[in-house]
């Protein structure tokens, strides 16, 4: 699933949303604007039994210093 995550220009706001198509309009959940910015979003899978990341090599996400993402916000 295309899963997006977006930062909103107006409010500060990140939030994440599922698009089914690029025709779909998205607005931000927390003050309605539309003037959005599509921000890279950590992913992570596993592969030959390793687990990969696009998180920094220091830890976990950018300026975080967790070395798991458990305990961030779901």
């Amino acid at each position: 699933m295309p899963i997006y995550e977006f930062e909103c220009e107006n409010c500060g706001e990140t939030f994440e949303t599922l698009l089914l198509s690029r025709s779909n309009e998205v607005s931000c959940p927390h003050c309605g604007g539309r003037n959005l910015k599509r921000v890279m979003s950590i992913c992570a899978f596993s592969a030959g039994g390793r687990f990969r990341s696009t998180a920094s090599s220091s830890g976990g996400c950018s300026g975080c210093s967790a070395t798991s993402c458990a305990g961030c916000k779901p």
